[in-house]
């Protein structure tokens, strides 16, 4: 699993909900057998893309996303003693399919899913991570897409990062 940061800290995120994207994200974008070459979405670092873009979001944007963690770990309370983050992938797969059937919650499901997914897909990866991208592991390039520079200062991981350089 890829570190958050040098010192572990959140911008944005509780410790709790960094557990809970954590393992959300590692089930919705696994690693291969070579985490180098089959890169999941905690390898190139979901978590502290998700942390950073929440931090930058409108606060009633930022409340839905709390609130739909607070919700999944409810259920997974309810259901099997304790939070999301500690169940086992097969129990995971049963909340979050609960989650997605009932209708007072799928779009909650999809707008968790959405950021795990822009986490690995958007070719987002932390600035220390030296394994192969969301991008190159798919195969998405092409002349458009491979010429172009990459800038992730918007998000505050990569403010930071520049700023110790």
């Amino acid at each position: 699993m890829a570190k958050r940061k040098e010192n572990n800290a959140l911008y944005f995120l509780t410790a709790n909900e960094a557990r809970f994207l954590e393992s959300f994200c590692g089930l919705i974008v696994p690693s291969g057998a070579d985490p180098k070459l089959e890169p999941g979405a905690n390898d190139v670092g979901a978590l502290n893309y998700i942390d950073s873009d929440l931090l930058d979001f409108p606060k009633e944007v930022q409340e839905y996303y709390r609130e739909s963690i607070r919700l999944v770990d409810e259920l997974s309370q309810k259901k099997f003693g304790g939070k999301f983050a500690q169940l086992s992938d097969g129990d995971k797969n049963m909340i979050l399919r609960d989650f997605y059937l009932n209708p007072k919650t799928r779009e909650r499901m999809f707008g968790l899913r959405s950021l795990a997914l822009e986490g690995f897909y958007s070719d987002y990866r932390d600035p220390w991570y030296d394994g192969i991208s969301g991008w190159e592991f798919t195969g998405f390039s092409g002349k458009r897409i491979s010429d172009l520079k990459k800038d992730w200062t918007f998000l505050k991981i990569w403010r930071d990062w520049e700023s110790k350089k």
